[in-house]
């Protein structure tokens, strides 16, 4: 786990270390905990004590692991489940994916609705109607209090202004250049809102959820565009503006197609499922494209992308060619990071994947064999298992994630006040 500090003017700081502790060893004692962050026994004992007064954290249920050689039994501790939730929301040029995350990493409710055309506006007002409907649920269920209930997490596809208002300017989002996301869902909610590039969101998503650590890995996220999130031993890599991990604009093809971020021949323009419908029609015409069963609209790229994956699986060699050009282009890139920053395992995840994803993992796991680092260590690829809601489970993951962690600026800070503060019981 992360390590404290003992100097006392980094109370919250600490707080944060020791119930991140709890929350990624369920059933850890005071004694770990203060091994394994070199804080003093006696202030994990201090904080632990303010945790359980502000019923985020409980005691008992077990024991821990550590032995004992004499004196009573440790007492095990746990983040009290339901205590504090995220909300997180996902858009892609389709629909929007909400969530609702707790502590402990469940998920205690999603929802999905179509995203309207009328841009940024109509969208985020339909995301913060989602985000009613799951809370609302929850609290006639009887198993959520609205005020658990500490922030928002936006998942948009990059790149972000971070200066100032955090502004979108999505080149996959029609309509969402220059938006002040936060500033306009914080019209229809009242809650702290924090916005991510929806990969990155990914990654935060898939290191919140595993307790297991440090880990070093590289997340591929495949949507309507390519993006990529870095997590270097626990610590997300955010780079000068906030925007590291664009793999998708990484040159493949210095004579290819131009890119819609202005340059040519990137990663994006050659194998994001556009592109691979668009190299089909090359291949076969528009005609042939239609009665195989492809219906060539802006709408229907993935779900076309899917189909290229099925008529590939039945013996179309003009299927199986575009698709293979794909998954080796994204393999070269994924080897290049994978050189540059030392991870050892790449996740892949995203609906772009969710038909051919096997074949992709098996591609991107022969190319990595090349890693420079092959003789100290082994690159894992595996596909991802948060499924279609990882963006919207990396948005509520980054809301919670920024509460106890200081690795993000500054300015976010309010959110660890919303997450950590006094709050009500949950009975």
């Amino acid at each position: 786990m992360r390590r404290g500090t003992n100097l006392p003017w980094v109370g919250d700081y600490n707080q944060a270390v020791v119930l991140d502790g709890i929350r990624r060893s369920p059933g850890t004692s005071r004694t770990e905990i203060a091994r394994s962050s070199g804080l003093t026994l006696q202030t994990v004992s201090n904080i632990v004590r303010r945790l359980l007064e502000r019923d985020l954290v409980r005691e008992g249920g077990g024991r821990s692991s550590l032995p004992r050689a004499v004196g009573k039994p440790r007492a095990a501790l746990s983040v009290r489940p339901g205590v504090a939730v995220a909300a997180g929301l996902q858009f892609d040029r389709d629909h929007v994916v909400a969530v609702l995350l707790d502590l402990t990493g469940d998920v205690l409710g999603t929802a999905r609705a179509d995203r309207p055309g009328d841009g940024a506006s109509g969208s985020l007002r339909v995301g913060a109607g989602l985000v009613h409907d799951l809370v609302a649920a929850g609290v006639a269920r009887g198993d959520l209090d609205a005020s658990a209930v500490r922030g928002v997490g936006v998942a948009v596809p990059g790149p972000l202004d971070f200066h100032g208002p955090v502004r979108s300017s999505a080149i996959n989002l029609p309509g969402w250049h220059g938006v002040a996301v936060a500033d306009l869902l914080g019209r229809f909610l009242d809650l702290p809102v924090l916005v991510e590039n929806d990969a990155t969101a990914c990654a935060v998503g898939e290191l919140w959820r595993s307790p297991r650590g440090p880990r070093s890995f590289l997340h591929v996220h495949v949507g309507v565009g390519i993006g990529g999130g870095i997590v270097l031993r626990d610590e997300v890599l955010r780079g000068e503006s906030g925007n590291a991990g664009e793999i998708g604009h990484v040159v493949v093809d210095p004579s290819g197609p131009a890119c819609t971020c202005g340059s040519v021949g990137c990663l994006e323009a050659c194998a994001a499922p556009a592109a691979v419908v668009r190299g089909y029609v090359r291949l076969v015409g528009a005609g042939a494209a239609r009665s195989a069963g492809l219906r060539l609209a802006e709408a229907s790229v993935l779900a076309d992308h899917d189909r290229l994956e099925a008529l590939a699986a039945g013996g179309d060699a003009a299927a199986a060619a575009v698709l293979r050009r794909a998954a080796d282009d994204l393999a070269g890139v994924v080897l290049g990071v994978v050189n540059v920053v030392d991870v050892g395992e790449v996740v892949l995840g995203g609906p772009g994947l969710r038909c051919g994803g096997e074949r992709v993992r098996a591609v991107l796991q022969d190319r990595v064999r090349a890693a420079m680092a092959r003789d100290l260590h082994g690159v894992t690829v595996r596909l991802s298992g948060s499924g279609e809601h990882a963006g919207a489970v990396g948005a509520a993951s980054a809301v919670l994630h920024e509460a106890l962690t200081s690795t993000w600026s500054t300015a976010r800070s309010p959110l660890r006040a919303a997450v950590i503060s006094p709050v009500a019981p949950v009975h």
